[in-house]
């Protein structure tokens, strides 16, 4: 069965917000992407948006045994715009964007 790209985007968008001095990612925000050995979110990057390019801040690894939600304390991140990546092992890279 074919699945629509909005059906792929919304099991597969990180969802970034700001709660209590934390930047909180998840994928997905209504339902939360699988984590099983065959299909997983693998990594969560964080990379600092500047003129030039962008700076890859912090990767975190997630593993089969691991939610897919993401707890960096505000501390660790300067003021600035940041794009949330989250690579899913079988349907690649999605994005967010948040400011910080």
């Amino acid at each position: 069965k074919m699945v629509s790209l909005t059906e792929q985007w919304k099991k597969h968008q990180p969802y970034a917000k700001i709660e209590n001095d934390k930047l909180i990612i998840q994928v997905w925000r209504d339902v939360l992407h699988p984590m099983e050995e065959n299909h997983l979110i693998q990594t969560i990057d964080i990379l600092s948006v500047t003129k030039a390019w962008l700076v890859n801040v912090k990767t975190i690894e997630l593993q089969p045994s691991s939610q897919p939600i993401v707890e960096i304390p505000l501390s660790e991140l300067k003021p600035g715009t940041y794009k949330i990546q989250a690579k899913c092992n079988l349907h690649g890279t999605w994005e967010d964007e948040i400011v910080i």
